[in-house]
């Protein structure tokens, strides 16, 4: 399986090959760098990855840690810990999200609880509420 995506302005493509699991994270730090209350990720092999278009911008968010982000619009993209053989991916990025479906939660300790279900019970709105 071959999948691509890419930033808000489109200036930073990318391709990865070979997703290994999706899953949701609810750490502090991902909340904060996506400005969301969890963040869906993908994870593929250091060597699936591939920017195709422009360059990505970095962050070193903790020791060994950095983050990859489109340095024009800001969309967070790349999430690499360089100990490990992997690279994990943000699945809202991708052209076709849908494709993978998170199996899993990470860092629930520390989840919000607002995540939880994503507000089940609220009204749904197919566009903005009225």
């Amino acid at each position: 399986m071959v999948l691509q995506g890419g930033c808000l302005c489109g200036a930073v493509r990318y391709r990865l090959r070979h997703p290994r699991a999706a899953y949701w994270c609810h750490c502090t730090i991902c909340r904060r760098a996506s400005g969301s209350a969890a963040l869906p990720w993908v994870t593929v092999a250091r060597e699936d990855f591939e920017v195709v278009q422009g360059v990505m911008a970095t962050y070193a968010s903790s020791p060994g840690v950095s983050r990859g982000f489109c340095g024009t619009c800001g969309s967070p993209i790349l999430f690499d810990m360089a100990r490990e053989d992997a690279v994990d991916v943000t699945l809202g990025t991708l052209d076709d999200p849908d494709q993978l479906t998170p199996t899993h939660h990470i860092w629930t300790s520390t989840a919000l609880a607002m995540a939880d279900g994503l507000g089940p019970g609220l009204p749904r709105h197919a566009a903005e509420a009225e």
